[in-house]
């Protein structure tokens, strides 16, 4: 048995424990985009229009920046495990708790015009940890897809792809 609870514990080391956030808001946009030009990490994802993985993809919409913000909003309210901290300024904070270890990542969303149009920013991040495990892709990828669900036509050519 102790053979056995020996790899968990080291990978419970190596991820690290629990996390509570220091934060009591969303960062400001300024601060939102300083974080996204640190770029993904062993235990973090943002979104980037040079990235070859298409989870780190920014994502375009055909839509006002108010009906995407709420439809950003209204997404992670339907995910299991997610929780939206804040959404009073700009940049949306989220919060997802893993099923069996509950470590918590922040995933935080801006959507800012482009044109006509919208897209989303994101960043998922982990609290604690020097690797996630690549949780934090599958965090943002988890948000693209409601996202996806949540447009009407659900699969066409309403939701922007990259």
């Amino acid at each position: 048995m102790r053979l056995r609870l020996a790899p968990l514990l080291v990978l419970s080391l190596a991820l690290g424990c629990g996390g509570v956030s220091a934060r009591t808001s969303a960062p400001t946009e300024e601060e939102f985009r300083a974080l996204l030009a640190r770029g993904s990490g062993s235990n973090v994802a943002v979104t980037d229009v040079t990235s070859g993985d298409p989870r780190l993809q920014p994502r375009p919409f055909p839509f006002p920046v108010s009906t995407v913000r709420g439809r950003v909003i209204s997404a992670i309210l339907t995910l299991p495990r997610w929780e939206v901290q804040d959404s009073s300024g700009p940049v949306i904070w989220a919060v997802r708790t893993t099923r069996l270890w509950r470590f918590k990542d922040d995933v935080f969303v801006l959507v800012e015009p482009q044109g006509d149009s919208s897209v989303v920013l994101a960043r998922s991040a982990s609290r604690v940890g020097k690797g996630d495990l690549g949780q934090n892709r599958r965090n943002l990828h988890e948000l693209w897809r409601a996202l996806e669900r949540s447009q009407p036509g659900a699969g066409t050519a309403t939701f922007g792809k990259p």
